[in-house]
């Protein structure tokens, strides 16, 4: 009887979070601006854009694609990957995703896979999980390593038209840094009406752009807009 008992709670467990009609519950667009200086190439920025499509208020997929200069280099950062809210009584989340950060005037090509447990309540949570990272640089072959993926944060106010916060971790959307490389993030979020919000971020960095560097302190503005519908 035991030798059933796993496939069963399995079969059942998928049963429950695949039994509703899917339901395009929350639509998300965001644009934004990051300029960054750094002691490794000075002045870096890059235009961002993410898109998000929530399903059941549920399942969540996003992708988002940020070209830019790492001071007179161009460079191309994009993701794409999938996160499911699990039925329990805490807000647990699990998610899978892949990340591309290149350099391709050097050749140098960073693809990760980082999956993620994250705790999201309103005031405060965090994600844990290990990031599966192959880099390869002009035609070496790829290495390979997988690194652990932190992000604790604290929302100090967070209301219906306003929320500041605080995170630190040692990845975001677009680039997966490495264990130990953790940034100091300060966030607000202004919402100027149920489709639009204004959000500022500024990062304090252990490490340069693509992390091509690690014993130094760099500085991150992001500004942009939210479209949600």
């Amino acid at each position: 009887m035991k030798k059933y008992f796993l496939p069963l709670f399995l079969f059942v467990t998928v049963q429950n979070l695949f039994s509703a009609a899917p339901e395009i519950t929350d639509r998300e667009l965001v644009f934004y601006f990051s300029p960054e200086y750094n002691r490794a190439f000075n002045f870096c920025w890059d235009i961002s854009a993410i898109s998000a499509l929530t399903l059941n208020n549920r399942y969540t997929v996003r992708g988002g694609l940020a070209p830019g200069m790492v001071g007179n280099t161009p460079f191309l950062k994009g993701f794409a990957g999938g996160e499911a809210a699990l039925p329990f009584n805490i807000p647990l989340h699990i998610g899978l995703n892949y990340n591309y950060n290149s350099l391709p005037e050097y050749e140098y090509h960073i693809h990760s896979l980082p999956l993620l447990a994250s705790l999201k309540w309103d005031r405060a949570g965090g994600s844990l999980g290990v990031n599966f990272r192959f880099t390869s640089f002009q035609s070496g072959p790829p290495a390979f390593e997988p690194v652990l993926t932190v992000l604790v944060y604290v929302n100090i106010i967070n209301s219906d038209s306003v929320r500041l916060g605080l995170k630190i971790a040692n990845f975001d959307d677009f680039f997966y840094g490495n264990f130990g490389s953790y940034f100091l993030n300060f966030n607000s979020t202004v919402r100027l009406n149920e489709k639009l919000s204004l959000i500022n971020e500024i990062d304090i960095r252990q490490s340069g752009s693509i992390a091509l560097a690690a014993n130094f302190y760099g500085f991150v503005y992001r500004g942009g807009v939210v479209f949600s519908w």
